[in-house]
């Protein structure tokens, strides 16, 4: 009865041990994982934005350079016949933008004059970089324009290049930088994630808030206003020395995590910010259903310790099932969204793919329409194949003398005159008024009855009144290494008839 007994009283003491031993390291556990997490919180946040804001400077610098690369390209490209004249000169302006994806592209002769492809004017006050001429190397400055926005100029030297009897000495080209910015955004793919651009004196690039702070914030001074005096003497010397560093703050009670990284050859910071609590909530989520299964289960084992396990097991599989379950519903919701995503795409690039104006393809639609033709063309597929270069004469003349409204009926007037000509081809409007068409088919096999029907049309237009259009057609010839050499070959010939139909009366743009 004794050993019974002392047995028994063993066993409660060795349970109630066991059972304190095991709420005391739960507890110490709960207690640690908290710790953890918050340490994660703070060492994840910041391996994550410092990795995206390195990359977004190196987004940024990649596309300035390309700029640089593509404006280099052109300068070299550039030939005495396109500085003989100054319709030459603009055709030229015009081409490069076209070929080489360059935005508001111009260039500047000694006399500090601006020539772009439709206009001509004084620089020398608008342009930062034409206060120290000649260039010896890359500029890089930022300029305000209309609505508070700014706008970044990237310009390079020009050499052994002149335009009526004045040397060239500098080219250019203007980027919004808020489309920049828009876009790194766009591509994180998180609107919980803020991107932004600043001067190394705090001074914000863009007219976009940053998180909680406004376009109108110096991120310096509400940074010194916030963090202590070495957290700020830290990020403020990163700045004016142009080096990569993070802080972790709160700001109007929230908790911000923001990471900077310099931009190579600019004075600007690429800036990345998130809120601290979304990470935070996620992780601490996940540690506290962990800890919660475990004294779920911790409790149960001390309870009824080995008389439960097959209930034990019985809850651990209907669990997994339930979990497995779950992630079948994720998969086929993520599989609908992808499809619906898929049909977004489509009608996306439909739009893209049409000009709004006339309905003919778009100057996306022809750049895609290069580019497979360009890839037949290198695996030797293409075949037969012609172009023709479209420029309506006289738009300037109905804009100033009638409104935009007449001259956008004017270009849909051209447009559906290159339609009905050539109804087997298709038909591209490339810029304000100016088309492409590239001949198969029939219209291939007509292609020279087609063109002299056409010239006749507008000759006879010019008498009566309708849409005057020079055309030039090229052909393919074995020697071409691209389409590009068509389009050049047909766009010399358009605009030798655009002379002649000038001494027949057509008008032209001077």
């Amino acid at each position: 009865m004794q050993e019974r007994r002392t047995f028994l009283y063993t066993h409660i003491i060795g349970a109630v041990v066991v059972l304190a031993a095991i709420v005391s390291t739960t507890v110490w556990m709960s207690l640690g994982a908290r710790q953890a997490t918050d340490k994660a919180v703070e060492r994840l946040s910041g391996f994550y934005l410092q990795e995206m804001a390195a990359r977004r400077s190196q987004v940024v610098s990649g596309s300035l350079n390309l700029q640089t690369e593509q404006m280099q390209r052109a300068v070299e490209a550039m030939t005495p016949e396109d500085l003989a004249t100054k319709a030459s000169f603009r055709s030229y302006i015009d081409r490069a933008k076209t070929l080489y994806g360059l935005e508001l592209f111009a260039l500047v002769d000694e006399d500090k004059v601006v020539y772009r492809e439709h206009s001509t004017y004084m620089g020398g006050s608008r342009y930062d970089f034409l206060k120290d001429v000649p260039l010896k190397e890359r500029v890089i400055t930022t300029s305000s324009v209309y609505g508070g926005k700014k706008s970044v100029c990237i310009a390079i030297p020009v050499q052994d290049r002149s335009f009526q009897g004045k040397q060239l000495i500098a080219c250019f080209v203007e980027l919004n930088i808020d489309d920049i910015t828009n876009a790194l955004a766009f591509e994180g793919g998180n609107n919980d994630t803020f991107f932004n651009l600043y001067y190394q004196n705090g001074e914000s690039l863009t007219s976009l808030d940053f998180g909680s702070l406004t376009a109108r914030d110096n991120l310096l001074a509400v940074m010194e206003e916030t963090l202590s005096g070495e957290q700020y003497a830290e990020m403020e010397s990163d700045f004016q020395q142009g080096r990569a560093g993070g802080v972790v703050f709160r700001y109007h009670g929230e908790g911000e995590v923001l990471y900077y990284s310099p931009i190579p050859d600019t004075n600007w910071m690429m800036t990345v910010l998130i809120h601290s609590s979304l990470i935070h909530n996620q992780l601490s989520g996940i540690t506290e259903e962990t800890l919660t299964r475990s004294m779920i289960q911790i409790g149960v084992t001390c309870a009824v310790l080995l008389a439960f396990f097959a209930i034990l097991m019985f809850q651990f599989r209907s669990s997994s099932k339930k979990q497995l379950e779950q992630e079948r519903q994720n998969t086929r919701k993520v599989s609908r969204e992808a499809q619906q995503n898929k049909k977004e795409l489509g009608v996306i690039r439909e739009i893209a793919s049409r000009d709004a104006l006339t309905g003919v393809g778009s100057k996306y639609a022809y750049k895609e329409k290069l580019s497979e033709l360009n890839a037949a063309l290198q695996k030797g597929e293409l075949g037969q194949f012609a172009l023709l270069a479209c420029d309506l004469n006289g738009l300037k003349y109905i804009n100033d003398t009638y409104g935009h409204g007449a001259g956008d009926e004017f270009i849909c007037q051209a447009a559906r005159m290159i339609c009905d000509m050539y109804p087997n081809s298709p038909v591209f409007r490339i810029g304000g008024d100016e088309f492409v068409t590239l001949l198969q088919g029939e219209d291939y096999d007509r292609r020279s009855e087609l063109l002299e029907r056409f010239h006749r049309k507008s000759e006879e237009n010019i008498r009566s009144g309708g849409a005057v259009v020079a055309a030039g057609m090229a052909e393919l010839e074995s020697g071409d290494a691209k389409l590009e050499d068509v389009f050049n070959r047909a766009d010399r010939r358009m605009y030798e008839q655009k002379k002649y139909l000038k001494s027949l009366g057509a008008r032209v743009r001077e």
